[in-house]
């Protein structure tokens, strides 16, 4: 209340003193009503339904008037006729309506003081109670076919519309959005609000990595135009080849690798990869390693995974009991698994790796690019390369000077490892709504058996149930580790998980631990089986795991990690980085590089600028969202850097004719060549212990950076083997080119 009367002890009561006691209390509610609850005209109860064919109730209730905070009611129902207002023979709308008035009622007899000397006093009837009343009034539309409502008469507050036909009431509509919220009712509201919102801010939150991603992707997609150009290519290609009918024999080299190179050659001084170029004459290889291992932008994994700092958050609760499981309630069983690795990237920067246009030869089927390139050492792959000849999987960026390869899957079976599990299988899958890095998962232990361990696999579920051969992360806990409550297991490295694909979180245990079950599938979308004799069965359609996933949150949208420097004596001309690693859709591992004093990135767009440098600082620039983030290994990397000499020698191998011939041709393919730049190039025939010169040679021009040049030989006795060598100079630094494509031909 704003303002009270002040009654005290022996001092003259007015009636103007109780009226105000009750009118300022009227004024305060009103105030309340208009400045908190509504500024506007709304009403409780006040439910208009039809009781017949030719009326309709009005329910008790209260209008509330915001603009004045008077409140208005209607204490009991009333029934109102609408049989006058009946349409004659199409339809019409009524609009049920209240407005508020105020009125005196309760007429008592009441004595008045008309003198105070004598005390007389005169009867007389007065109302002793003011009420304020909603009435009801219905305005009545236009008779039509097809009516319209109508609206009710300004400052009237819609209660409901009624439809009419000329044999009664059709319809009653009422007027929701008037109605006044219950205060209660909202709080119900705004609970079941957050509890949505716990859940679900986390994968909305998500939606701009998910955005950028997409933007990602579709700035990779091939358009109409380029589809259109690659026919046109191959068209002109194959009207530039011209070979004739009566050849004897036909070979051609890519470069793509050595395997038609004869390396033992005496004379052979080459490297054959995308193009024949000088061979290396210094190098060194070595690891990545942080500068700092206490670097605070950086966190590494028990297994060696490096991501930026992060911090946890819980992406999915399943936390509301409805009972529990014991593991080893179901056959025990001994399986073997197949876990998966983080697929690999390779980044090779130099001055003298110009673009060769057969590096397209990769995706032909006829090369695997995957040994031929992400291979690092002696190492054994599982997958032959006859398996990976398509190049599924492999994208490459091939810019003068930057040469980028990376696996686009996250986690290949290209490497390995194999285990063996023993135990009862209890199996969770989830479908994922969003990328993100899995740090850790929590299952509730109800009771936990002290004798025995517990090994819990994360899997994919392409197919909807486990799938051990697809394993993407393992964590083993010994017996005594197991304890009741939500059991937390840290997973060795972050798993990245992608959004819309199904995973599997596998519990294997010959142990009595039991773990408890919610009610519902609402968030998980997946289902808790058992394995049995090999095969996945449902538990209970209804139950869900008691689970908690939880997911990294990244202090910083770009992070920077300081590595160890390169070093090579006399100087660093090319590195190559062949490293672990998983960039999401979106997020990008930008290598830098000091120089001069100036950080310079490895990317597409700036040339090596190592200058001689022996020794030359090296830093990892992550960059995505708080969400999703590069990550890399650094400790099995392998990271050369090089310097190639200014000239080469390449031999191939034997090429054996089915006919001796005497006139053979021979095509080279040269990219970046420029005779103004010192560049040389020289072919002749090793035909036993003599070498031939040709007779003479042509060029032919393609285009700004590439030409055709044909060398003719003339044996003087036909020749039935032969070698092809080529001799190559000037390659610099400044001024780099290689030879992409040989094809000999024999008449």
């Amino acid at each position: 209340m704003e303002k009270q009367v002040l009654y005290r002890d022996r001092q003259e009561l007015q009636a103007a003193d109780l009226n105000n006691t009750q009118s300022w209390a009227d004024e305060a509610q009103r105030h309340l009503v208009s400045d908190a609850i509504t500024p506007e005209r709304q009403f409780v109860g006040l439910t208009v339904t039809a009781r017949s064919a030719t009326e309709i109730e009005v329910a008790p209730g209260r209008l509330y008037d915001g603009p004045s905070g008077k409140v208005y009611a209607i204490e009991s129902a009333q029934v109102h006729s609408v049989f006058a207002m009946l349409p004659l023979q199409d339809q019409k709308w009524l609009a049920v309506s209240a407005f508020g008035q105020e009125e005196d009622t309760d007429i008592q007899p009441r004595d008045f003081l008309i003198d105070l000397q004598t005390r007389e006093v005169e009867p007389e009837a007065v109302a002793m109670q003011r009420r304020r009343v909603a009435v009801v009034h219905i305005a009545q539309g236009l008779e039509s076919p097809t009516p319209e409502r109508p609206e009710p008469p300004t400052g009237y507050t819609l209660l409901a519309h009624v439809r009419l036909s000329a044999t009664g009431v059709q319809e009653v509509v009422l007027a929701t959005s008037r109605k006044l919220p219950n205060l209660f009712a909202v709080d119900q509201r705004l609970r079941a609000a957050e509890g949505w919102i716990t859940s679900a801010e986390p994968r909305i939150a998500h939606i701009m990595s998910d955005i950028a991603g997409l933007a990602s992707d579709l700035s990779t997609r091939a358009s109409l135009e380029h589809v259109a150009q690659l026919g046109i290519d191959m068209a002109k290609l194959k009207e530039r080849m011209e070979i004739p009918d009566d050849y004897v024999f036909y070979g051609a080299d890519h470069y793509l690798d050595a395997r038609e190179s004869d390396t033992a050659h005496p004379a052979y001084s080459a490297e054959a990869f995308e193009g024949i170029r000088p061979p290396v004459v210094a190098s060194q290889t070595g690891a990545l390693a942080l500068l700092n291992p206490m670097d605070p932008e950086s966190r590494v994994s028990a297994a060696g995974l490096l991501l930026p700092a992060f911090d946890e958050i819980t992406r999915l609760r399943m936390e509301t009991r409805a009972g529990e499981i014991t593991i080893n309630q179901y056959q025990y069983q001994t399986f073997t698994i197949v876990q998966r690795t983080i697929s690999r990237e390779r980044v090779r920067y130099g001055e003298t790796l110009t673009y060769c246009t057969n590096s397209n030869f990769w995706r032909s089927g006829v090369y695997d690019p995957v040994t031929g390139i992400l291979r690092r050492g002696n190492e054994t792959w599982q997958v032959v390369p006859e398996d990976r000849a398509a190049a599924l999987g492999h994208a490459f960026v091939r810019v003068t000077r930057v040469w980028i390869d990376r696996w686009e899957e996250p986690y290949w079976d290209v490497v390995t490892d194999t285990h063996t599990v023993q135990g009862s299988v209890l199996a969770q899958t989830v479908l994922m709504a969003q990328t993100g890095w899995l740090t850790s998962l929590e299952v509730f232990v109800t009771s936990a058996d002290p004798s025995g361990g517990l090994t819990v696999l994360v899997t994919e579920a392409a197919l909807g149930q486990p799938d051990v051969t697809k394993v993407l992360a393992r964590a083993t806990l010994a017996p005594g580790a197991v304890t009741a409550g939500w059991l937390k297991i840290l997973l060795p490295d972050p798993l990245l998980v992608e959004a819309g694909k199904r995973y599997a979180i596998v519990l294997a245990s010959g142990a009595a631990h039991r773990v408890g079950f919610t009610n519902g599938t609402e968030y998980t979308q997946g289902l808790l089986m058992y394995a049995q004799d090999g095969a996945y069965f449902t538990a209970a359609a209804e139950r869900d795991l008691m689970l908690r996933l939880n997911f990294a949150r990244f202090s910083s949208p770009r992070a920077v990690v300081q590595m160890q420097p390169l070093q090579l004596a006399g100087g660093i001309q090319e590195l190559d980085m062949l490293y672990d690693s998983a960039v999401p859709a979106g997020c990008s591992l930008v290598w830098e590089y000091q120089t001069g004093g100036l950080w310079r990135p490895v990317t597409v767009n700036n040339p090596p600028q190592f200058g001689g440098a022996a020794l030359v600082p090296l830093r990892a620039v992550f960059i995505g969202t708080s969400d999703l983030m590069p990550a890399i290994r650094p400790g099995t990397a392998q990271v050369t850097v090089r310097r190639r000499g200014t000239a080469f020698t390449h031999v191939s191998t034997p090429r054996t004719l089915a006919t001796a011939s005497s006139n053979i041709r021979v095509r080279l393919l040269l990219e970046d060549f420029d005779p103004s730049a010192n560049h040389t190039v020289s072919c002749q025939l090793i035909i036993g212990a003599n070498t031939i010169n040709p007779s003479n040679t042509r060029d032919e021009i393609v285009d700004g950076r590439s030409r055709w040049r044909e060398f003719r030989f003339s044996p003087g006795t036909p020749a039935t083997s032969y070698r092809i060598r080529i001799d190559g100079t000037g390659v610099t630094g400044q001024y780099p080119w290689h030879v992409a494509e040989r094809y000999d031909l024999a008449l």
